[in-house]
C-alpha cells in the first residue's frame, strides 16, 4: 500500500471517528434533557427518540471504522489484500491486532441483525412498541429480555437483542483512535476533519411512519 492509498484510508477512518464523537455529544445532550425533563412526558418522548438515533449513529459509524482496520474477509486474493492493507493501517497508529473495544464481533452482528430484524414483522412490532420508551428509569414494569433493544441512560449500556455494548468504552476507544490518527496526518502535513456543527449529519427520522 502506497503512501497516497493509506492516507485516504485514514481520512475515512478519521470521519468515521467524527461523526461518531458527534454522535456520542448528541446522546450526552439527551440524556441531559431526560433528566431535565423528567415531569414532562411527550418531553421525554422526544428525548428517548433522540437518544435511540444517537445510540444507533455510534453503532454504525463504529462498524464501519471497525471494518477499516478489521476487515470482515481475510481469505483469497482480494481478502488477503485486504488483511495485509488493515495490518498496514494499524501498524500506523499502533492499534493491536487482536484486543482492542473496535475488534469486536458484536459491532459487526449488530449491523446484520439490524439489516435482519426490519424484515421481520414481528421484531419490527417490538421495536415500535418500545424503542422509545424502553428505559428502567421511565418504564418499570417492562421485561428488558422480552425487549427489541433498552438503553441504561446512567451506565450508557445498550443492549440489541441479546448483545451488550458499552458506550462509554466504546467512545473512549475512539477518541483514542481519532487522536492517533490526528497524530500521524500533524506529521504528513495534512489537515485533520473538524465537522463544526452539530447537525453536519442530520437525516431524517426513520422510524416515524412505521
Amino acid at each position: 500500500m502506497d503512501a497516497k492509498e493509506l492516507l485516504v484510508f485514514m481520512k475515512q477512518a478519521e470521519l468515521q471517528a467524527e461523526l461518531i464523537a458527534e454522535a456520542g455529544q448528541q446522546l450526552d445532550r439527551a440524556i441531559k434533557q431526560l433528566n431535565d425533563w423528567s415531569e414532562d412526558w411527550d418531553c421525554q418522548r422526544r428525548a428517548c427518540e433522540d437518544m435511540y438515533d444517537a445510540v444507533h449513529l455510534i453503532l454504525i459509524h463504529a462498524h464501519q471504522l471497525s471494518r477499516i482496520f478489521w476487515p470482515a474477509k481475510c481469505c483469497g486474493e482480494l481478502g488477503l489484500e485486504l488483511c495485509h492493507r488493515a495490518i498496514a493501517l494499524r501498524s500506523e497508529i499502533n492499534l493491536p491486532d487482536l484486543r482492542h473495544p473496535l475488534r469486536n464481533e458484536a459491532l459487526w452482528r449488530h449491523a446484520d441483525d439490524l439489516d435482519h430484524s426490519v424484515r421481520d414483522n414481528h421484531s419490527m412490532r417490538r421495536y415500535n412498541a418500545h424503542h422509545l420508551t424502553s428505559f428502567n428509569q421511565v418504564i418499570t414494569w417492562m421485561d428488558n429480555e422480552a425487549m427489541f433493544c433498552w438503553l441504561e441512560p446512567a451506565t450508557k449500556i445498550f443492549v440489541f437483542h441479546t448483545e451488550e455494548f458499552d458506550l462509554t468504552e466504546l467512545l473512549q476507544a475512539v477518541l483514542e483512535v481519532q487522536q492517533a490518527i490526528q497524530h500521524l496526518l500533524k506529521k504528513q502535513h495534512q489537515p485533520t476533519l473538524s465537522l463544526a456543527k452539530p447537525a453536519f449529519y442530520a437525516y431524517e427520522k426513520q422510524w416515524g411512519g412505521i
